[in-house]
């Protein structure tokens, strides 16, 4: 339980830092397509927060119908992304805090966007949830450096990063 709350105010506080550093860039910076797998530093965020919201979704029982591709943008601009970012790690840090021990081993059984039917306990599907994250916005904090921002002006975004911050 700890670990998994560690990791959704870990979330919340390295997305905070990267939309940071995404202000300092011109928008065509942003959207410009950087060769990653979503492109752009835009459309990879815009991938991030889609899939969590599918992940939490599936979790608590809603529909995402709205959602019909993992490269869908949701947002257009930067500050409706940030937005929409800020709701979702507040939801999701709310959902890990509810949990219980006997909640983790829960069996979740959901449709994944291919249509393949999936089962899957509640921890498992928060783990893959955060690593999803982890390895999206380690593209994201790339393209800003290929974007021009210097090495020295980008946060130090790892855990231990971040676990040093909240015990300062």
């Amino acid at each position: 339980m700890k670990n998994l709350l560690v990791m959704a105010n870990y979330n919340t506080w390295v997305n905070a830092q990267i939309f940071e550093v995404c202000r300092k860039i011109s928008d065509d910076q942003y959207r410009k397509d950087l060769g990653a797998f979503f492109g752009s530093i835009h459309n990879t965020l815009n991938h991030i927060l889609l899939v969590d919201l599918l992940y939490l979704g599936r979790l608590k029982g809603e529909a995402n119908d709205h959602i019909h591709s993992l490269k869908q943008v949701l947002y257009d601009d930067l500050d409706s992304l940030v937005t929409a970012r800020v709701e979702i790690d507040s939801k999701l840090t709310e959902y890990v805090q509810g949990l219980s021990k006997n909640d983790l081993n829960r069996l979740v059984k959901y449709a994944r966007m291919s249509g393949e039917v999936c089962e899957e306990n509640v921890e498992d599907i928060l783990l893959t949830l955060f690593n999803h994250q982890t390895h999206h916005r380690g593209q994201v904090h790339t393209m800003l450096t290929q974007s021009g921002i210097e090495k020295s002006e980008m946060p130090n975004i790892d855990l231990v990063d971040y676990l040093a911050s909240a015990k300062a």
